[in-house]
């Protein structure tokens, strides 16, 4: 029986233009138009039968309403879809091909993966169907893409993979795309994987995303995969590898002068040795880091690395240097404009003649954190430690 007047009318017209395409000998056609109208009806139905899954069932409801929301929006799903019919039979793939893509681009424009990868795969069957190999480049790109969206992250590599492997004779500019594709779903597949605690399964698609950026010369991607492999062997604990690759980041950083990558290549190799071990590499880099951020007015990364070196010497129970940086960083804090650290400021004077009739030892010190949050606050309680530590040392 039908319901409201619209949706009366969204009936008669499905039948009305799924009819046409018998009538005209279609179909082919008649059955991929009537899997797109009654594939929604049906979902209609049972999410009325199941109301416990009304939420879910209501935005599919919607999707449904814009993929067919009009009668127009009907006759172009048919007249393209009897296109292709027509064309097909008539041997004219290069037509059947555009008129699926533009259907996929439809529903593309529409949000709605489920119909655009129907019509991309119908895409990539004409394509291999017609040998043409730019074509199914075009669709397996496509797919990927889609897949991306969806959150198939596998799938699409798979497409973006057979995308790369199909332009790799068609010149630099689509197998730069094929390959910035690909570095971007292998890197979104790692973090997914590292989130999930795969950190070694990560590792392995942050080195395929390595691959791709060296095979079409692209330094700032390879410096950026060299980095994020730095981190995932830092998580795993295997701080030699860490700290390789972080060279190797820096190293591209100087080739390439970008300047303010490579002080975050020497926070990142400062944070490998302090784990490691190595104080005195890490102060090297973290000099390096605060050296650089001088020269480039990075005022935030000046404040980490004054924060960093102030702890670790205190740890070294080098307490005048560590005043020293500390005093720094929160002199660049109150330039900054922050108002916790205008309060830490006050504290100075009281650390620093302190620090000077410890000598060179005292009993406590700050723990060696790699990376810390080098907050303003968290600078104002290690200040106050330092000054404990002065306290319990005299």
């Amino acid at each position: 029986m039908p319901g409201k007047d619209g949706e009366s009318e969204s009936i008669a017209d499905k039948y009305f233009v799924c009819t046409e395409c018998l009538v005209e000998g279609n179909v082919q056609s008649f059955v991929d138009l009537f899997y797109l109208t009654h594939s929604q009806d049906a979902a209609k139905e049972q999410s009325q039968q199941q109301q416990q899954q009304q939420s879910q069932q209501q935005a599919l409801n919607e999707e449904s309403t814009t993929s067919f929301a009009t009668y127009d929006v009907l006759q172009f799903l048919k007249n393209k879809l009897t296109e292709a019919e027509v064309a097909q039979r008539e041997g004219g793939y290069d037509i059947v091909f555009e008129s699926f893509m533009e259907t996929a681009r439809h529903f593309k424009s529409k949000s709605d993966h489920k119909r655009v990868i129907y019509f991309l795969t119908k895409c990539l069957e004409v394509a291999r169907l017609s040998q043409d190999v730019a074509r199914e480049a075009e669709a397996n790109e496509m797919l990927g893409l889609t897949k991306e969206e969806m959150g198939q992250l596998k799938e699409a590599i798979q497409y973006h993979e057979a995308h790369r492997d199909l332009v790799s004779s068609y010149g630099r500019e689509m197998t730069d795309q094929a390959g910035h594709n690909l570095i971007r779903a292998y890197r979104r597949l790692a973090e997914e994987l590292q989130k999930q605690g795969d950190v070694e399964g990560s590792i392995m698609y942050f080195q395929k995303s390595l691959k791709s950026a060296i095979d079409i010369n692209d330094q700032e991607e390879e410096g950026k995969s060299y980095r994020l492999l730095g981190s995932a062997y830092l998580l795993l604990q295997d701080y030699e590898l860490s700290a390789s690759n972080f060279h190797k980041f820096l190293s591209i950083c100087q080739e390439t002068q970008d300047r303010v990558s490579e002080g975050l290549a020497c926070s990142h190799l400062a944070t490998a040795y302090e784990a490691k071990g190595d104080r005195a590499s890490s102060i090297k880099f973290l000099e390096e880091y605060y050296e650089i951020a001088l020269s480039t007015g990075e005022l935030n990364s000046q404040r980490e690395a004054c924060g960093r070196l102030g702890i670790i010497f205190n740890a070294a129970a080098d307490f005048n240097r560590s005043v020293e940086y500390f005093t720094k960083a929160f002199e660049i804090s109150r330039s900054l404009g922050d108002k916790k650290a205008i309060d830490v400021d006050r504290y100075i004077p009281a650390i620093y003649p302190l620090s000077l009739a410890l000598g060179s030892s005292a009993p406590y010190s700050l723990p060696c954190i790699s990376s810390p949050p080098l907050t303003s606050s968290f600078l104002f309680h290690s200040a106050l430690l330092v000054v404990l530590n002065c306290y319990l040392a005299r």
